[in-house]
């Protein structure tokens, strides 16, 4: 099968290291890698805005409040991101707070992938899994032995969706494990791999003991532009429990969700698409 040529070394920015919780806070960036890689990400409550456009998709969430996600073994602050030029993404969340931001439990992200001849065009709307409500910097969460997650969104256009976990150096490909999201149906964790797409290589799967920092919903580009209006619904996660937590009970697959797999290119071979990953060596904080 003819493979479409990426080279994903060069994707910029994603894959970052959101530490953030103070709506309030402050952004900096440290790119050690001289790609100077642009971040649209944030995390933490804020007030004076609506949540959403009107509009646009808001449908609430049953584990957000305020751009806290709490479920199971998993807590953290959301943010959004994207590489310069792949997204205009509503919430923007490039400056240390979200605008507009995450209010109540509105947990949604709209805008445009930009098309790109390589693909590399993505949005993300990302949480970290291990954060405290004072937005101190995140810890990771060990992969169970057993489990997995289950993934619920409200996507009515059906644009195709992922669910990407990041370990603790999400700027290379090898840290980066996602899947096709179909809404409410259970992912394994061993079902996760790098380079998830059709003719992505190597596709390595997600082990138990790897530590994760964050989860994410990705929305992969095409060669042309890519508008998406979508809002997380719901996690469960199963296996795994973090200090004083619960094990988050799988939920069951839908029959009637849109399938979240790799968009097909113009050759009819499976895009690989951006997975949101980052070589820019990028920091970002968020003082509490």
């Amino acid at each position: 099968m003819k493979t479409l040529q990426l080279v994903t070394d060069t994707i910029l920015l994603a894959g970052l290291l959101a530490a953030g919780g103070c709506g309030s806070g402050t952004s900096t960036s440290n790119d050690d890698s001289g790609m100077g890689a642009t971040i649209d990400s944030a995390a933490g409550p804020a007030s004076g805005a609506d949540a959403a456009d009107a509009g646009n998709v808001n449908v609430p969430s049953a584990v957000v409040a305020d751009g806290y996600l709490a479920t199971g073994p998993w807590a953290g602050y959301g943010f959004t991101a994207t590489d310069p030029g792949a997204a205009q993404i509503i919430p923007n969340c490039g400056s240390g707070t979200c605008d507009p931001p995450f209010v109540g439990k509105s947990f949604c992200m709209h805008g445009t992938v930009t098309g790109r001849p390589d693909y590399t065009g993505f949005a993300m709307l990302g949480w970290n899994v291990n954060q405290d409500l004072a937005g101190d910097a995140q810890l990771t969460w060990a992969v169970p032995e057993t489990g997995g997650i289950t993934v619920t969104v409200d996507n009515p256009s059906g644009v195709p969706l992922r669910v990407q976990l990041q370990g603790t150096n999400p700027h290379i490909g090898s840290d980066r494990w996602c899947a096709p999201l179909v809404s409410g149906r259970f992912i394994p964790w061993g079902s996760l791999l790098t380079n998830c797409w059709t003719g992505g290589s190597p596709q390595s799967p997600l082990t138990p003991g790897t530590p994760i920092q964050q989860a994410a919903i990705i929305v992969p580009g095409l060669q042309t532009d890519l508008p998406f209006d979508f809002c997380l619904v719901d996690v469960q996660v199963q296996g795994g429990q973090a200090d004083g937590g619960t094990d988050g009970g799988s939920a069951t697959g839908s029959d009637g969700s849109s399938d979240g797999g790799s968009a097909t290119g113009p050759d009819g071979d499976s895009q690989p698409g951006s997975d949101g990953g980052s070589d820019g060596g990028s920091v970002v904080s968020y003082p509490g």
